[in-house]
C-alpha cells in the first residue's frame, strides 16, 4: 500500500512497533464499524466518523496524498447508536453508514432518508427513505460485489422505550420485548426492496459472508452469530452456548471461515474459526489476562490476532489497550505476540474508544482507533505488520 510521507510515524512504547497516524485534531475519528470495510478496493481511501463538538460526519482522506474530503452534512437530530455509544447531538447516524467499495459510494442515513455520496465526486442523493415509524438501528453493510446495501431496522417507539434506559443490563433484559425487527436489503443497481428476516427481538450488527449470505449479531436473548441469507424466511445459530457459558461476541468473515471469540465474562475467553456451512469449528484458549476481547479481521483468514481491554486502571477517562498476534497453535498451546502495548484511548463509556482491528487488503497495516496524547481523542492509525507471518497450527474447519 502506498502510504501519503506525510503522515505522522511514531514507535510504540512497549512493542516498538511502526504505528502511522492518519487522522489528527481535536476530534474523535474513527472507522466505519470494524465488521466491514473502511478502505476503498483501490486503497486509495479510508473512510470514518469524525465526531466534532458534539457533531459527527463522514471524511475520507487520500491515503496516497493526505487529503481530506468532508463528505455529509448530515444533521440528524438523533444520531447516537443507543446503548452503544456516548451521545451525539447531530449529525449522521452513528456507526450505520457503510462504504461501497466498488463504487467508492458511501451510504448514510440522515432523518430516515438513506443517502449515497460518491467520494470522487462528492454527489449526494436520496435513495430511499424509511416510514416515520420505523428507524435504522443496527450496523449495516454492503454485499461484496456492490450490488445490495442490507440493513437492519425496527420499531420507533419500541426502541426508544427500550434504549432510553442508558443502562447496559436494564437494555439486555428488556431487549426481547421488541418485535418485528427487519433485516432488509435494496438492490443498488435495479432499486428492488425487500424484506430478508423480520424476528421479534434486535439484532445489531449484519455483515456478509460472501454476496448471498450474512452473518447477524446477536439472538434475541443472548449474545451469538446468526447466519441467513439473501432469499431470507431463515436464520441459522451458529456456534450455540455451551455447558461453560461462553459466547460468541465478536465475529468477522473470512475467505476461510468466521473468526471469533466466545466467553462467559470478560475475563474468560476462548477463539476459533468457524465454518458456516458444515458447522465445523476449531478452538483454542486465549491467555488468562485478556480482558474484554476482540477479535481481529483478517480478511483472508491467515493472521489471527487480538484486542484486549485492560481495566487496570481505575480512572473512566482512560483505558489501555493492548493487540496480540497469535503466532502459532501447536500440541493445544498458544504461543503469542504483542503488536502494540498498553495504549491509552480516551472517551471510555463509548464505541469511539475501541480499536475494532481489521487488516488491510495488502496485508501491511492492522487499522486501529487509538488514542492521541497531544489531543486527548482518539483517532485512527496504521501498524505496520509486514514482518508477521500467518498463524501456524489453525485448522480450518
Amino acid at each position: 500500500m502506498k502510504l501519503y510521507p506525510g503522515f505522522k510515524k511514531e514507535f510504540d512504547s512497549e512493542t516498538k512497533r511502526q504505528l502511522i497516524q492518519i487522522t489528527y485534531g481535536d476530534a474523535f475519528c474513527y472507522p466505519l464499524y470494524y465488521f466491514i470495510p473502511s478502505i476503498t478496493d483501490d486503497q486509495k481511501y479510508i473512510v470514518y466518523h469524525r465526531y466534532e463538538k458534539d457533531d459527527v460526519q463522514l471524511y475520507a482522506t487520500d491515503l496516497q496524498t493526505g487529503e481530506v474530503k468532508k463528505l455529509t452534512h448530515a444533521n440528524d437530530d438523533n444520531p447516537s447508536w443507543k446503548i452503544w455509544c456516548s451521545p451525539v447531538k447531530s449529525g449522521v447516524l452513528d456507526h450505520r453508514s457503510v462504504l461501497n467499495t466498488i463504487t467508492n459510494d458511501v451510504i448514510y442515513i440522515e432523518n430516515n432518508h438513506v443517502h449515497t455520496v460518491n467520494i470522487n465526486s462528492l454527489k449526494d442523493e436520496i435513495l430511499f427513505s424509511l416510514a416515520d415509524d420505523r428507524r435504522a438501528t443496527g450496523q449495516n453493510c454492503v454485499t461484496p460485489d456492490g450490488n445490495w446495501f442490507v440493513y437492519i431496522h425496527t420499531d420507533l417507539a419500541q426502541h426508544n422505550r427500550i434504549s432510553d434506559f442508558n443502562n447496559w443490563d436494564e437494555y439486555i433484559s428488556n431487549r426481547h420485548f421488541a418485535k418485528q425487527a427487519v433485516l432488509a436489503g435494496y438492490n443498488l443497481k435495479t432499486g428492488e426492496h425487500r424484506d430478508i428476516l423480520i424476528l421479534d427481538g434486535y439484532f445489531h450488527h449484519v455483515f456478509p459472508y460472501d454476496n448471498s449470505n450474512f452473518i447477524l449479531n446477536h439472538p434475541p436473548n443472548e449474545s451469538g452469530m446468526m447466519l441467513t441469507s439473501l432469499e431470507g424466511s431463515w436464520y441459522t445459530h451458529l456456534r450455540t452456548q455451551q455447558r461453560d457459558g461462553r459466547k460468541i461476541c465478536h465475529a468477522g468473515a473470512t475467505s476461510r471461515g468466521i473468526v471469533y471469540e466466545a466467553a462467559s465474562s470478560h475475563t474468560d475467553n476462548i477463539a476459533g474459526i468457524y465454518n458456516p456451512f458444515n458447522h465445523r469449528f476449531f478452538e483454542f484458549n486465549l491467555p488468562e489476562n485478556f480482558g474484554y476481547t476482540h477479535t481481529g479481521i483478517d480478511p483472508e483468514g491467515l493472521l489471527f490476532y487480538y484486542e484486549n481491554i485492560n481495566y487496570e486502571i481505575p480512572s473512566r477517562e482512560i483505558l489501555n489497550h493492548d493487540m496480540y498476534y497469535l503466532k502459532s497453535v501447536l500440541d493445544n498451546h498458544c504461543s503469542f505476540e504483542k503488536i502494540i502495548g498498553h495504549r491509552n484511548t480516551y472517551g471510555v463509556l463509548s464505541q469511539k474508544s475501541h480499536f475494532h482491528p481489521r487488516m488491510t487488503a495488502d496485508r501491511t497495516h492492522i487499522v486501529f482507533t487509538g488514542g492521541c496524547d497531544q489531543s486527548k481523542t482518539n483517532h485512527i492509525y496504521f501498524a505496520d505488520i509486514e514482518d508477521l507471518d500467518k498463524t501456524e497450527g489453525i485448522v480450518y474447519p
